[in-house]
């Protein structure tokens, strides 16, 4: 069997995906983008969202919509894909990596105020809500507001999560959302989103994200249209086409249904690998979107490493990740950073333990319980 570690949902039919607008031939931003855009708004409770070709944009643009100067320093977490802290250094401003919480996956929230307290240059908070575990976001707003601090979410992971309460994506601030191949609804392949409540916020990165342009070629060519722009601004091509947009509608109407699905994969996981000694299971609380399910090899406990685990179930044909290296680990922020790896005691030790299994919708439940199977055949022969 043959158990790839992410497959996307694609509709049957592609072409019941497209409206009329892209059958006339418009392709790129424009109504089905707005549309899409509202759709997300009223799931997320923001009163904005701008759609975007993927949450890295989202994150670059919001931090270039404020304009921070080049001396400023961003706080993001070690444990992270290479997007989170890229977005501060394309506008000019220097990572401090923070380690994960002893308990869990998450921002270590203690070293974050210490490190605030201590330093006034730091303007940015940059939390991820790994796997679809959120942040404590209340904490950080008390802080924001307490030291006049921005607090840009990394919310790749987190489209159904809930904080103290509120969807992710409710803020005054900003989070940024992924709609790349493997998240939990995608835009055909690339995308993503940036939502806020802060009307001057939205204006601005809507502007950016389209060369600093006054109007769209939507606006400028559609039915009683101007062809008069004007460009106010430097700013990038960041927006999100027509044709992706309706890829990502069809995927928000099936948003409930792929969740409970999702729940069942969890809830089946969690039931056949609890009480192994060598196995440690995410500890999920209220309010995860189930985007990851990670486990922890308990090496001391195993005859093999972590890595050979991983070979071992690719040769079985089951496909399984790695998230993340560290950035501290990674060759670029070794090199001009020279972050000490001492300082993450925490994150060293997951990256030699975690394992992302497979979690996605169409995930059967005769290629769950191989994938199970084979976890289960390897710990009755590697396990100490």
């Amino acid at each position: 069997m043959k158990i790839s570690f992410h497959k996307p949902n694609i509709p049957d039919n592609l072409e019941l995906i497209f409206p009329r607008s892209i059958r006339s031939g418009w392709l790129t931003t424009g109504s089905q983008v707005s549309k899409f855009e509202k759709i997300l708004a009223d799931y997320l409770g923001a009163k904005h969202v701008v759609a975007l070709n993927s949450c890295t944009a989202g994150l670059h643009l919001a931090l270039a919509a404020k304009n921070f100067g080049n001396k400023s320093k961003f706080i993001a977490p070690t444990l992270t894909f290479v997007s989170t802290i890229e977005c501060g250094e394309y506008v000019g401003m220097q990572p401090i990596l923070v380690d994960s919480d002893k308990d869990g996956f998450l921002l270590d929230l203690n070293q974050v105020e210490d490190i605030v307290k201590k330093d006034s240059s730091v303007k940015v908070i940059i939390p991820v809500h790994y796997a679809g575990q959120s942040v404590d976001l209340q904490f950080l707003w008390d802080l924001a507001d307490k030291y006049g601090l921005f607090i840009l979410e990394d919310a790749a992971h987190a489209l159904e999560s809930v904080s103290n309460g509120k969807k992710v994506g409710d803020t005054d601030h900003a989070a940024a959302f992924s709609f790349y191949a493997n998240k939990n609804i995608t835009t055909g392949g690339e995308g993503g989103a940036l939502a806020t409540n802060n009307d001057y916020l939205a204006k601005k990165v809507k502007k950016l994200s389209l060369h600093g342009i006054t109007k769209d070629g939507w606006n400028r060519f559609r039915k009683n249209g101007n062809w008069e722009y004007d460009i106010v601004e430097l700013g990038f091509k960041y927006n999100l086409t027509d044709y992706a947009a309706s890829f990502g509608l069809w995927q928000m109407n099936h948003i409930m249904k792929w969740q409970k699905r999702r729940n069942e994969i969890v809830e089946k996981y969690n039931n056949a690998l609890s009480g192994k000694e060598g196995i440690s299971l995410p500890d999920i609380m209220e309010g995860h979107s189930k985007h990851l399910y990670v486990i922890k090899l308990k090496t001391n406990r195993w005859s093999i490493s972590r890595d050979n685990f991983i070979e071992l179930m690719n040769e079985r044909g089951i496909g399984l990740a790695v998230h993340y290296k560290p950035i501290h680990l990674l060759s670029y922020y070794k090199k001009h950073y020279k972050f000490n790896k001492n300082n993450f005691p925490t994150a060293n030790l997951l990256f030699n333990s975690i394992i992302t299994l497979p979690l996605y919708p169409n995930l059967t439940d005769n290629e769950l319980d191989y994938v199970i199977e084979n976890i289960l055949k390897l710990y009755k022969i590697y396990s100490k």
